[in-house]
Order: structure tokens, then C-alpha cells, then sequence
């Protein structure tokens, strides 16, 4: 009996320390971390690709005379807007026009000599009729007139060259533009020759500009081939793809061009393909020279899957999310990303749009732990 006695206390005490055991873990078990989850954004959109470019204008003529002399007065002030046809520069004319004078008077007496070798000419046919005269004489007169009509086209021709001579002594706008500033200053002799004319000014239109921007080797690759897997927006002289542009003073892109020219080839040093936009500029803000950034469209409308981009987290080979089970456990995702859009980053693969993503508290999980998430939605300008 006092054995038994001595069982029952042995068992008792067993049953106490297990319990006081079992409740000493429970008490020390930490409790669920809290986590703020939510769903993915869907939202149907277009991605872009952004680009740093600089501003060109259409075409740049560099003004020189045609004929040497002196500058005799500018009509223009520099910076100003010119017209097509406008009056620039006056050189000196009075040497040109002298040559002018001269070739008139050269031309005169040839048209004098001609009509006096086809009178003799008329006259030696008549004779030769009446064998009043050789054929030999004959042929000479002949001879005699065709020379007098090659003279007088030749002083024509020289009239005509004198003329144009005189008339480049009046250097005119050969486009619309704003002028630069006078290179040259009144009564200063500029050169008219063919290699080494005088700049005398350059003129430069604003509207339309040019952006011209370079596309690295693998974005040019990648855009190639999405156009083949027809999500891309096309390629081609005939496909017109939008462009937006803004400078570095101004929010977004406000202005709005189109592409029109992407080069043929791959720079093989730079590893760079050159595209180019054309912007309208009615009010000719834009200038020649400066940087601007360009935005233009990389795909076709579809539904794209976003999460906030400080939800993501970066392992050395990869980037992952951390996605909340039914369990409330944890499950690490790899992902495959597209670019940003603001605050947000497009998920091309790695979770779907229903699943439960930490987007704060990323720092604290570890694989298979228990959470205690917190529900919110993504806001598109979080």
C-alpha cells in the first residue's frame, strides 16, 4: 500500500512539471510577425522606354558670297528671323557692274561683226552665181560669218555670267530661320571662292526640331524582337509611332512628336543604334542644343501586373517577393520584372494577380514563417 501511495505522488508530480514545461514553451513562443499584404495591381497600360536625346534643327545653312569684295552694308540684325529671299549682305557692286558694262559693249560689237559677215556672205553667194568670185572666196565669207556668230554667243555667254556675278553681290536668305551672329562687319573683304568661301552667318529654322537619341544594343535587341512576337507597336518608314519629349526644366513629356527615322545599322563602336523624332514647334521654344528627355511607347495596350517596387527584394542571382499563404506562412517568389511606372514595377512572371504579396515588413521573413498580414490595396500613385 505504500507502495502504491508513493506511484500516485511520482505520477502527480510527472503530470505537474510536463504541464509547468509545456507552459513555459508556449509562453516563450514569439508571436506572428506583422506584415502589410496585398493583392497585385492589374491595370491595362503601355510601357515605355525613356531616353536622354539632344535637340537638332531640321537643316543649318552656313550664308556665304559667291563672289569676292568688300561687305558695303548688312541688312539684318544677328538673332533675327529671316524669310527665304531676304536681303543679308551687299557687296560692293561697282566692279561687276563695270564688267558688265564692258561685256555689253563687247556684245554689241559682236552682234556689229556678225551682221557684216552675213552680208558679205549673202553678197559672195550672188557673185559666185555670176562666177564673179572663187568657191574658195566664197567658203572664207561663209567661214567669216559662222565665226561672227560663234563670237556673239560667246560674248552673250560672258554677259550672262557677268550678270550673275553681279547679281551674288546681293547675298539673300536661302531659308527661313533665325540668323546667328554677323561673322563679318561692314567694309571687310570676304573670299567668294568655291573651297574657301567666307561664312558670313548661319541661319537655322525651329520649327519642326529634331530630337535624335541613341538605343543601346540590348534595348534595341528587345524591342526587335517583341515586334516579332507582334506585342510591340511596329517598326517601319510606314508604321508612325508617337514620341513624347520634355526638357529638364518641365514635369513629364508635354511635348508631342512622332518618329521618323531610325539609322540602318548598329554602331559597331558604340554599340548603339541612332532614332530620331520630329517635334512641331510653332512658338519655337525648343531650341537647337539642348538635352531633352524622350519617352516613346515599347508596346502594345495589355493588362500588366504591378506591385510596388519597395516590395521587392534583391538576392545576388535574382529578384523575389515574398507571397503569404492560406496558412499565413510564407513562400518566396522569383520574378522575371519589366520597368517602372512610377512608384510601381511591372511583373512579367512570378505570382498571380490574386496572391497576397508583403509590401511592407519584407526585411523581417525568412521562408515557411508565420505572419500575421495586414490587408491593404496597392494605390497606383502610392
Amino acid at each position: 500500500m505504500k507502495h502504491l501511495h508513493h506511484l500516485v505522488v511520482i505520477a502527480i508530480l510527472t503530470t505537474l512539471i510536463s504541464a509547468c514545461s509545456r507552459d513555459r514553451q508556449e509562453a516563450g513562443a514569439p508571436p506572428p510577425i506583422p506584415v502589410t499584404v496585398a493583392t497585385p495591381l492589374v491595370k491595362s497600360l503601355i510601357e515605355y522606354d525613356e531616353y536622354t536625346g539632344r535637340l537638332e534643327a531640321v537643316e543649318e545653312v552656313e550664308v556665304r558670297p559667291r563672289v569676292s569684295g568688300y561687305i558695303e552694308s548688312i541688312h539684318f540684325e544677328e538673332g533675327q528671323r529671316v524669310s527665304e529671299g531676304d536681303l543679308l549682305y551687299v557687296i560692293d557692286p561697282r566692279p561687276f557692274q563695270a564688267q558688265v558694262n564692258r561685256l555689253k559693249a563687247q556684245l554689241n560689237q559682236a552682234r556689229a561683226a556678225l551682221s557684216l559677215a552675213e552680208a558679205n556672205y549673202k553678197r559672195a553667194q550672188q557673185l559666185i552665181e555670176a562666177n564673179a568670185i572663187s568657191q574658195e572666196e566664197a567658203d572664207i565669207r561663209q567661214s567669216e560669218a559662222l565665226q561672227a556668230q560663234a563670237d556673239l554667243e560667246a560674248a552673250q555667254a560672258e554677259l550672262e555670267a557677268a550678270e550673275l556675278d553681279l547679281s551674288f553681290t546681293r547675298v539673300v536668305a536661302p531659308i527661313y530661320g533665325i540668323a546667328d551672329r554677323h561673322n563679318v562687319t561692314k567694309g571687310n573683304l570676304v573670299n567668294g571662292d568655291a573651297v574657301n568661301a567666307t561664312v558670313l552667318t548661319t541661319i537655322v529654322p525651329h520649327d519642326p526640331i529634331f530630337a535624335y537619341y541613341e538605343v543601346d544594343e540590348r534595348t534595341f535587341l528587345r524591342n526587335v524582337r517583341r515586334y516579332f512576337e507582334g506585342t510591340s507597336p511596329g517598326r517601319g518608314s510606314d508604321v508612325r509611332i508617337p514620341a513624347y519629349l520634355g526638357l529638364s526644366d518641365e514635369e513629364g513629356f508635354p511635348h508631342e512628336g512622332v518618329i521618323d527615322f531610325a539609322s540602318n545599322q548598329v554602331d559597331p563602336d558604340t554599340a548603339t543604334l541612332t532614332i530620331r523624332a520630329l517635334f512641331e514647334n510653332d512658338d519655337e521654344f525648343l531650341t537647337p542644343g539642348l538635352f531633352a528627355r524622350v519617352r516613346v511607347p515599347v508596346s502594345k495596350e495589355y493588362e500588366a501586373i504591378l506591385i510596388p517596387d519597395a516590395a521587392i527584394g534583391t538576392d545576388q542571382l535574382y529578384k523575389f517577393v515574398w507571397v503569404v499563404k492560406d496558412d499565413n506562412t510564407t513562400e518566396q517568389r522569383r520574378l522575371e520584372l519589366g520597368p517602372r511606372q512610377g512608384p510601381l514595377r511591372i511583373v512579367r512572371s512570378g505570382i498571380e494577380p490574386g496572391e497576397w504579396v508583403v509590401i511592407k515588413g519584407i526585411q523581417f521573413i525568412r521562408p515557411g514563417m508565420m505572419v500575421d498580414p495586414q490587408k491593404e490595396e496597392i494605390q497606383q500613385d502610392s
